[in-house]
């Protein structure tokens, strides 16, 4: 399937917080070896303590891996405790729907991978909220990011699921198409609804692409090149 990759970098704060996951249990583990080579610590002490390190390592080791890869073949989630692959020809949108855990809405928006092999894939990214710096609430599990940042990643990972239509269409004979029931198409979503095409403009979908490519072209993530294709290849999704 080729490499995989993260197709986007994540913000300072989800960075800086896995960092920091990441050495609390490194920190941990140093004075619990300090403090076993000082003094003696009953066998059943020593490999209860050792578990919790190896599970607290994992866990820090999982969570930094969290995120959505793409490569040539396909698109995978990485979440906490799965790992899943969506071959790109069953892939027939990534958009945003509700966040969910055990069926219980977390009040946040998820990306959410539909496909046609299976029910839909919920990634661990998720949109974060302005008061996420004053507030505290556990994310093992899931990424939440800034808005605008979930909305850029979103973009992107549009963009990569159009450029590989055109190479698996011809592979395949042709994608799965939804089905039309009138003049407008409405897709469904995992728990949120989708503006319907509508003669003349794009849909609230498509200017939410156009906005993140405009942000990344305005700080220079993107030539003016890439931007124009970029910016062609939604236009062009638009007026077919």
């Amino acid at each position: 399937m080729g490499r995989w990759q993260r197709p986007y970098s994540l913000d300072a704060a989800t960075g800086f917080a896995m960092l920091g996951l990441v050495g609390v249990v490194g920190f941990a583990t140093f004075l619990a070896i300090v403090y076993v080579r000082e003094r003696p610590v009953p066998a059943p002490v020593a490999i209860l303590v050792g578990a919790w390190l190896v599970v607290c390592a994992a866990v820090a080791l999982r969570q930094a891996m969290l995120g959505v890869y793409v490569s040539a073949g396909g698109i995978r989630s990485r979440t906490l405790l799965h790992t899943t692959t969506v071959p790109w020809e069953s892939v027939t949108a990534i958009q945003s729907g509700i966040a969910t855990i055990a069926g219980l809405d977390m009040g946040r928006s998820a990306i959410i991978i539909e496909r046609t092999d299976g029910a839909p894939v919920q990634t661990a990214l998720q949109r974060g909220d302005l008061l996420r710096p004053f507030t505290f609430r556990p994310e093992l599990g899931r990424l939440a990011t800034w808005p605008e940042h979930y909305d850029e990643i979103l973009a992107t990972l549009r963009a990569h699921h159009r450029d590989e239509q055109p190479r698996h269409t011809g592979q395949t004979g042709g994608p799965a198409r939804p089905r039309t029931g009138g003049a407008g198409t409405t897709s469904p979503s995992a728990g949120v609804g989708r503006t319907g095409v509508t003669r003349g403009g794009p849909t609230a979908d498509q200017r939410r692409d156009i906005h993140a490519l405009t942000r990344q072209h305005q700080r220079g993530a993107l030539t003016d090149a890439e931007f124009a294709a970029a910016l062609a290849k939604i236009q062009g999704t638009r007026e077919g």
